[in-house]
C-alpha cells in the first residue's frame, strides 16, 4: 500500500510542535499496520501524521492518489480530536492558500475562482500578490449583487454569475452564507434560489477566449462540494492540463439517502464523500503533482514539469 519516499522535504515543513518526538514512531507504525491491526494506536498518531502528510513528510513514505487516498481521506475527517489540535487548526492550514507558488505565477496571467462568494477576498488577494488577471465566479443572485458592488470600478477583475460543473443545468442553492450548498429541490428548502451551473466545456473557453490565452495560471475553488464537478468537468475536456497550478477547499458532500440514524448518515455522508474525493485525486495526479494539504482542508496541485516548456512558449 504504502509507497517509498522518493523526495527531499520542503524547507517550510508544517511546525508540528510537542509532537514532532511522536513522529519515526508513528511512521513506523504505518508502515507496519494494515487494515484492521493497530487500529487505537495508529488513531493516537493522527496529529503528526497528518501534520507531516500536510508536504509529504513522513519519514519513509511518499503519498501515492492511486494507491493512498482512501486510507488519509478517512483517517483526516476532521472530529474534535483533530480540530482542537493546533498543529492542525483548520485555519493555520487555510493561511497555506497564500503561500508562494513555486514555479511562480507568471503576471497578467489568468485565475478562475470558482466560489467567489460576496466579497471575492481570495480574489483580491491574488491580484495583490502576483498581478492576476481574476475571473470571478459566483452562482447566487443575492450573492452575485453583492459582489458586483463591491468590485465595481477595481480593474483586472471579470464577474460571472454562474458556477461550473461537470454538466450545465438549473440547481437550487440553500443560502448560508460562506457554507451555501446545492441542494436537490426548492420544496423542502427555506432561503433557496435558482442558479446556473455550467459545463467547464463551455464556459472555460469562452473565458479563455476573453483573454486571448489558452491556459491559465491558477484555478482556486471554495465552493462547498462542486470542487468534484469541476475538476471531473475540466479532465474531462482535456483543459485541467492547460492549468498551472489547482488550489481547492475540500469538502463532505451530503447524503440524502435512507439511513437508520443520525450516526448512520454521518457514515454514509464520509463514504461518499472519500468516493468523490479519491477519484478527484487520481484525476489531479494525472496531470499535476500535490505541492501540500490535506482532505477536507486545502490543498494545492502543480502541473508535472513536463509541461512547464509548453507553458513557458506561451504569452
Amino acid at each position: 500500500m504504502w509507497s517509498v519516499l522518493l523526495s527531499a522535504p520542503f524547507a517550510d515543513a508544517l511546525d508540528l510542535g510537542s509532537t514532532a518526538s511522536q513522529l519515526e514512531d508513528c511512521a513506523r507504525l504505518l508502515m507496519e499496520t494494515r487494515a484492521g491491526t493497530r487500529h487505537e494506536e495508529l488513531m493516537e498518531c493522527r496529529v503528526p501524521l497528518l501534520g507531516s502528510l500536510h508536504e509529504d513528510q513522513i519519514p519513509g513514505y511518499s503519498y501515492n492518489a492511486t494507491e493512498d487516498c482512501h486510507f488519509w481521506a478517512s483517517y483526516a475527517a476532521r472530529d474534535r480530536h483533530v480540530e482542537s489540535s493546533g498543529v492542525l487548526d483548520f485555519m493555520r492550514l487555510a493561511a497555506y492558500r497564500y503561500a508562494p507558488f513555486e514555479p511562480p505565477l507568471l503576471p497578467n496571467g489568468t485565475a478562475l475562482y470558482i466560489g467567489a462568494h460576496r466579497s471575492g477576498e481570495d480574489g483580491l488577494e491574488f491580484h495583490r500578490r502576483f498581478a492576476l488577471q481574476m475571473h470571478l465566479f459566483e452562482p447566487s443572485p443575492t450573492y452575485f449583487e453583492t459582489l458586483s458592488s463591491s468590485l465595481r470600478g477595481v480593474p483586472g477583475f471579470t464577474l460571472h454569475n454562474y458556477g461550473l460543473g461537470a454538466q450545465t443545468k438549473r440547481r437550487w442553492l440553500r443560502l448560508q452564507g460562506t457554507a451555501s450548498r446545492v441542494v436537490a429541490s426548492e420544496a423542502s428548502e427555506e432561503d433557496t434560489e435558482a442558479v446556473l451551473i455550467r459545463s467547464a466545456a463551455e464556459a472555460i473557453p469562452e473565458v479563455l477566449a476573453q483573454s486571448r490565452r489558452d491556459h491559465v495560471e491558477l484555478l482556486h475553488v471554495n465552493c462547498e462540494g462542486c470542487e468534484y464537478d469541476v475538476v471531473q468537468g475540466l479532465r474531462d475536456t482535456g483543459h485541467l492540463a492547460r492549468i498551472s497550478q489547482v488550489q481547492l477547499a475540500t469538502h463532505l458532500v451530503e447524503y440524502d439517502g435512507p439511513s437508520a440514524d443520525f450516526h448512520e448518515a454521518v457514515s454514509l455522508s464520509l463514504q461518499v464523500s472519500v468516493k468523490r474525493y479519491c477519484e478527484m485525486h487520481r484525476a489531479l495526479s494525472h496531470t499535476h503533482e500535490r505541492a501540500w494539504g490535506l482532505p477536507w482542508v486545502w490543498e494545492r496541485w502543480t502541473r508535472r514539469a513536463k509541461m512547464w516548456g509548453e507553458r513557458r512558449g506561451q504569452v
